[in-house]
Order: C-alpha cells, then sequence, then structure tokens
C-alpha cells in the first residue's frame, strides 16, 4: 500500500490531467492498482514456482512459530 502523501500527489495530478476530484478511497485504489501495474510491467509477474515456494516458506516459517 502506498503511503498518504503518494495518495495524495496522485490525487493531484490525476485532477490536474483529467479535471476530475477523487475521493481519498478512488484516489488510494487507482494510485494501487497502478503501481501494481508497474511492478508487473517492470519486474515481471512471478511464475507459478515462486509463489508455490513462498507460500511453503510462509508456511514453514508459520509452523516454526508455534
Amino acid at each position: 500500500m502506498l503511503p498518504q502523501e503518494s495518495i495524495e500527489e496522485f490525487k493531484g495530478l490525476y485532477e490536474k490531467r483529467y479535471g476530475v476530484h477523487l475521493s481519498d478511497a478512488q484516489a488510494c485504489e487507482r494510485a494501487n492498482n497502478l503501481f501494481k501495474l508497474y511492478k508487473i510491467t517492470y519486474m515481471g509477474e512471478p511464475s507459478i514456482d515462486d509463489l508455490g515456494e513462498n507460500l511453503v516458506n510462509n508456511h514453514e516459517y508459520q509452523s516454526n512459530k508455534n
């Protein structure tokens, strides 16, 4: 989740570009969606193997905490 300062900056840029005032909730959703799209485009979408490995590692970590 993006910090509030980034959300406010996004709101200002969006209103300047499109002439539409966004609520905090709308700006938060749109800014985070844009950031996720950028991350996937720039870094690539994680593969199923990576997701599976993360799930296994997380499960092992949770099991070891108990």
